[in-house]
């Protein structure tokens, strides 16, 4: 067995990573700049979106904070989620565009999942075997093959999290400015990939501390770990202070695109986000909840935990102190815990004892933690799980060797049986799907005033197509990022004629119309800068369409039509049916 400290052995692990991570990202391979990974209506054109957005305010030399393209007329407050991840793929963004930037946003953090689960199960364990297959067990978790199948970039940055634990151990043992300082920006970074992985890292370091104190002798002295103490929440905090405010004002303001108010993440948490305790253990494609039967959404919700790593750290109080294995159980099982959300879900139905739902930990950090109020996604903490386990796993092969068993062997079974029963065996989908970036060329020509993209009675996260297209017309629409109906459309005579012409069921035109205030509400729109309207034919019914269309025909200017849209435009000397060319 090569010495794990020296670099080939570290080459090597790098190649079989970036293999694993070329082989997840295959479907985009063959044309990067158009196909981008995720189900084309989940949340992948949203966040396509993002890295355009973000990136051409920072090539203006403004911060991306504010924007004016969504929600039209007024626009909106909005921290892209994933900023992160578009400032670290800028170059690739400017010379290619940002579906190939979010493409390596996807493949690169896979990649650094294997390396930061590696390095952390190597500083653990000592076992380079068991720090491979640490790494291939975390980059591919069928929770992160979720994540990317729902397009939900920033959940993919989890490289980190294993990286801030290395260095809040190396901290904690040795107390000294360097390692305090290093393990504190580490920190800091974790949190701007990823705020969900920022807060797990400082739960851990949280729980770091507690042990160091009740059972350890601080190194140096109290004087020099209360030190060390000050300079790693100082760094972490200098990094994270600016960024987090920008994105707690954002989701705050009047005009947010994004709300996380608690009331919304109370009723998403109950009614859509819980966690049944069957699905983190049972294999197969199994969602709970089934999003699509119920809300017909396309994401998936995977907390599959897997059984190749669940039954090797079962096992490993069985070849290894107890000791030694107590730091990572707790770990795993307060993640788990956190993972079921604020009350316990089995079998498809929350569990009741007299008449009441049984409360689980995550309900009293929900009620005593502001924090904990803004956060919609328990099911994420999975990852804190699956990283206890993972560790787990690899001091069971530690203790393994150390008996003298064929540990290298086990590594090497348990690692196919991981990416088998992760590709094929658990909840999520594999290979990953590809959606393809092409929209109409007449976009390019939609110029001088705000889009309204027709039908609107779609899916949420299905029209999010919508707002990619504005990387090419980079007009205003009325849609945000995740609302159903643009209220804005509601106050409109014009446009609140064209929704009720949309969702009637009767396929003519009404004999009788308010002419008068429909002639207000369209002469209101165009001052306010409407100037386009876009009727998706794919996406209308038959009988809507023509209905749809008779009644622009008259109210606007037919200026495109082909066999995927047509294009109307709004002008002041409308007066009747003009020909599409």
């Amino acid at each position: 067995m090569p010495d794990p400290w020296r670099s080939q052995p570290h080459l090597v692990a790098l190649a079989l990573f970036g293999v694993l991570a070329l082989i997840i990202g295959a479907p985009v391979l063959g044309d990067p700049t158009r196909l981008a990974l995720g189900h084309p209506e989940n949340d992948v054109w949203n966040h396509v979106w993002g890295y355009w957005w973000v990136s051409t305010e920072l090539w203006r030399g403004e911060l991306p904070v504010h924007t004016p393209l969504l929600n039209w007329p007024g626009g909106g407050s909005l921290w892209f989620i994933d900023a992160f991840n578009v400032v670290a793929t800028l170059p690739v963004n400017y010379l290619f565009g940002p579906v190939a930037a979010y493409n390596l946003a996807v493949i690169g953090n896979f990649l650094f999942c294997g390396i930061g689960a590696y390095a952390l199960t190597l500083r653990v364990t000592g076992f380079y075997a068991a720090a491979l297959l640490g790494g291939v067990a975390w980059m591919t978790s069928p929770h992160l093959l979720g994540q990317a199948y729902n397009g939900i970039s920033e959940t993919l940055s989890a490289g980190w999290l294993p990286l801030a634990l290395l260095f809040a151990r190396e901290a904690v043992a040795e107390a000294r400015p360097r390692e305090a300082a290093l393990g504190g920006l580490v920190l800091g970074v974790t949190a701007l990939a990823n705020w969900y992985y920022g807060l797990f890292a400082g739960l851990c370091v949280t729980g770091l501390l507690i042990r160091a104190a009740l059972w350890r002798r601080p190194p140096g002295g109290v004087g020099r770990w209360l030190l060390a103490l000050f300079l790693y929440g100082a760094t972490a905090g200098l990094i994270v202070a600016g960024p987090f405010s920008l994105f707690f004002q954002t989701m705050d303001a009047a005009d947010a695109v994004v709300t996380r108010d608690p009331d919304f993440v109370w009723a998403t948490l109950i009614l859509h986000n819980m966690t049944d305790v069957v699905s983190m253990v049972r294999p197969g494609k199994h969602y709970s909840p089934d999003l699509l039967r119920v809300f017909g959404e396309h994401l998936i919700v995977v907390v599959y935990v897997g059984a190749s790593i669940l039954v090797p750290a079962l096992l490993a109080p069985l070849v290894v102190r107890k000791s030694a294995l107590r730091g990572w159980a707790l770990m795993a099982g307060f993640f788990g815990l956190l993972t079921l959300g604020p009350f316990l879900y089995i079998g498809g139905d929350y569990v009741q004892v007299m008449e009441r739902w049984i409360p689980l930990p995550f309900l009293a950090l929900f009620q005593w933690f502001p924090l904990f109020s803004r956060i919609s996604h328990a099911y994420r903490c999975v990852m804190g799980l699956t990283l206890g386990l993972i560790l787990l796993m690899g001091l069971f092969l530690r203790g393994a060797r150390q008996r003298g068993w064929p540990a290298g062997a086990l590594a090497l079974g348990l690692g196919l049986a991981r990416v088998a029963e992760s590709f094929w065996g658990s909840p999520a989908v594999f290979p990953l799907p590809a959606a393809r970036f092409d929209p109409p060329p007449i976009y390019a020509a939609l110029t001088g005033g705000a889009v309204l993209d027709l039908p609107v009675g779609v899916p949420v996260l299905s029209r999010s197509s919508i707002v990619a297209y504005q990387i090419v017309h980079q007009q205003p629409i009325p849609y945000g990022l995740n609302d159903p109906t643009p209220p804005v459309l509601y106050y409109n005579r014009f446009t609140q004629y064209l929704l009720e012409l949309e969702r009637d069921t009767v396929t003519l035109l009404p004999a009788r119309a308010p002419l008068l205030d429909i002639a207000l509400g369209r002469q209101a729109a165009m001052d306010a800068g409407l100037r386009w309207v876009v009727l998706h034919k794919d996406r209308f019914p038959a009988s809507q369409l023509e209905k749809v269309s008779a009644f622009l025909d008259r109210a606007a200017t037919a200026r495109y039509d082909d066999e995927r849209v047509r294009v109307y435009e709004l002008v002041a000397s409308d007066a009747g049916s003009r020909s599409a060319k």
